[in-house]
């Protein structure tokens, strides 16, 4: 399952998308510039070399003598004799410093103005040709220009999210392979059949990983199976020891009381090995569930504890607010709770509060409060992936805690803090689907 900060995260797919897309786009507006520079440069060039042709041409009717001054809507050549005033030339033409070529643009009206000195006969020759049609052209071709630009743009924004779902799609799938394996004893592997050798590499590296870790498990869960076996031994020598005792029938009452107290501490010890084993392989046990009372496992609970440790004695206060009798394994639920009193008498030295209510329990202390860093990592989402320095500061503190979350786990029920600070310490015990 992806964590809850995956969807905050940007995706593989949105960045290719996003460099393909910037790719096309800064490619496509640079040609575009480009051919934009290269056309207004290219009509720059043209006009400015037709003008000079046209006035060559002037120059050479002037020396022939056969020069005319000429007006069309499109071209307009003047000369002015050396000596006489400019002040009959249109503005465009007047204190011009010769040679001169340049444009300038007046209502809506673009012209290309050329002025130079004439030898024979001495003066000065004015061209000024209408570029206006030109530059109306030029403006629709940046007009043309823009479309193909935006076109490519939004081609570009599809081109790009396609490109990204095709490269990113073999990634998908390895990691969708990758999210559907269920830890178990014999896991699935994913499929190396990639036509991109990286992919096929990372499928092929942690399809090595999974055996490595089934490996590493089952040596786990023969150590757990041995362990098991060496627990139950002894067990079964004080069971054995005790059921001789009895037999032999010359027993006070005091030492009768004795030997109860180890009967009941040893099935007790018993019940609490195979929770702990089960949880400790993460399996399914097979669970005695029944109808009983919580206040009464309680209090029997709260006896025990206070006959084993008589610093104990009169500090745990357990009340009952109508509490029904509730459906689950007692063995579980006794763990959970001698864990949980126990956590709290141990980091404590002031009274212990129980309430028990129909669907909560209530365990509260009057201490300093549980640690920032422990209460963090109780409640982290996988217990399982605190690092071995966190793993070992937290059972030096509070390892009871973990114990308790973990079996209330395997019943269904939540643990809640309700209160942490310097006036003390509050759990409940959300009871869910195992109630009646």
């Amino acid at each position: 399952m992806p964590n809850e900060g995956s969807s905050s995260k940007k995706s593989v797919a949105s960045r290719i998308a996003r460099t393909i897309f910037i790719l096309i786009s800064a490619t496509t507006a640079i040609a575009m510039f480009a051919v934009d520079f290269f056309i207004d440069d290219a009509d720059d060039t043209i006009l400015n070399l037709e003008l000079r042709a046209d006035a060559a041409f002037f120059e050479e009717q002037l020396a022939a003598g056969t020069f005319r001054p000429l007006e069309t809507p499109r071209l307009e050549v003047l000369f002015l004799p050396a000596g006489e005033s400019e002040s009959g030339l249109p503005y465009y033409f007047q204190g011009l410093s010769l040679p001169y070529a340049d444009e300038f643009e007046e209502n809506g009206v673009t012209k290309q103005v050329i002025a130079r000195k004439v030898e024979k006969p001495a003066g000065q020759l004015y061209l000024a040709q209408d570029t206006s049609i030109l530059e109306s052209r030029q403006g629709l071709i940046q007009w043309i220009l823009l479309g193909i630009t935006s076109v490519m743009f939004l081609a570009a924004f599809f081109i790009s999210r396609a490109s990204a779902n095709y490269i990113a799609r073999p990634l998908k799938r390895l990691t969708h392979e990758i999210q559907s394996i269920e830890p178990s004893k014999n896991m699935q592997r994913c499929h190396s059949d990639y036509d991109d050798w990286e992919f096929a590499h990372i499928a092929e590296s942690f399809n090595l990983f999974l055996s490595e870790l089934e490996s590493h498990i089952e040596r786990e869960r023969s150590f757990v199976k041995l362990a098991s076996h060496e627990l139950r031994t002894p067990l079964a020598v004080i069971s054995g020891a005790v059921e001789v005792l009895e037999q032999r029938g010359d027993l006070s009452r005091a030492n009768q009381k004795t030997i109860d107290r180890i009967r009941t501490t040893t099935h007790a010890m018993k019940d609490d090995m195979e929770v702990l084993l089960a949880l400790a392989r993460s399996e399914d046990r097979e669970e005695s569930n029944q109808l009983f009372s919580v206040y009464r496992l309680a209090r029997e609970l709260i006896v025990d504890l206070e006959q084993s440790t008589p610093a104990y004695r009169g500090r745990v206060k357990l009340e009952d607010e109508d509490s029904e009798a509730i459906f689950a394994d007692p063995s579980l639920v006794r763990l959970l709770l001698r864990n949980l009193i126990q956590n709290a008498l141990r980091h404590t030295r002031s009274d212990v509060e129980i309430t028990i209510r129909t669907g909560e329990i209530v365990v509260q202390d009057f201490g300093s409060g549980l640690p920032l860093e422990n209460r963090e990592q109780l409640f982290k989402p996988d217990i399982r992936s605190l690092g071995d320095k966190q793993k070992g500061n937290f059972k030096n503190s509070t390892f009871g805690l973990l114990i308790v979350r973990l079996v209330a786990e395997r019943l269904g029920w939540t643990l809640e803090l309700i209160r942490s600070n310097n006036e003390g310490t509050a759990f409940r015990i959300v009871i869910g689907n195992a109630g009646t």
